[in-house]
């Protein structure tokens, strides 16, 4: 018997920001809405907690709003810069400009409302297609992404 991952849960007091961030900056459609949790149709989950659940008082209190540096939501896009225009619009607060990865990715991280960071990147065929229209050949691709060959190839054919 196996064990299947669900989902990754973001635990909040502050869940109409976080709805409206994910809905209307992240642009994230809702699965489900069962009041104090809702569901992402890519997988995310948000969750406010009550105090009789058996989570709450094994958490005790939590201090708001602090900044959780050994998480990151990542979501990427075949539209980066109309992508990264929207989020600076937002008026989103930025933990970096956009930049580019050692592989060769344009990624920009900024914060949620709860101060989870969160990352947009290009998608993985949109930057080898990037890359291979600067003057890349594919297998130099591969070499600076990391990416094999073979995928790469197909990355292009698409």
């Amino acid at each position: 018997m196996a064990i299947n991952f669900e989902s990754t849960v973001l635990i909040t007091d502050n869940l109409e920001s976080m709805k409206l961030f994910y809905t209307d900056v992240m642009r994230q459609e809702i699965e489900f809405d069962f009041g104090n949790c809702i569901g992402f149709k890519c997988g995310l989950s948000l969750w406010q907690l009550q105090e009789h659940y058996p989570l709450t008082k094994a958490l005790g209190a939590r201090p708001a709003n602090t900044r959780n540096d050994n998480v990151e939501m990542c979501f990427d896009t075949d539209d980066y810069d109309t992508e990264v225009a929207h989020i600076r619009a937002s008026g989103a607060q930025l933990l970096h400009d956009p930049a580019c990865e050692p592989w060769g990715q344009y990624t920009l991280r900024f914060f949620d409302p709860d101060r989870n960071i969160v990352e947009l990147g290009e998608s993985i065929p949109c930057f080898c297609r990037r890359l291979y229209n600067s003057g890349l050949d594919a297998s130099a691709v591969a070499k600076k992404t990391g990416i094999p060959n073979d995928v790469v190839l197909t990355f292009l054919s698409e």
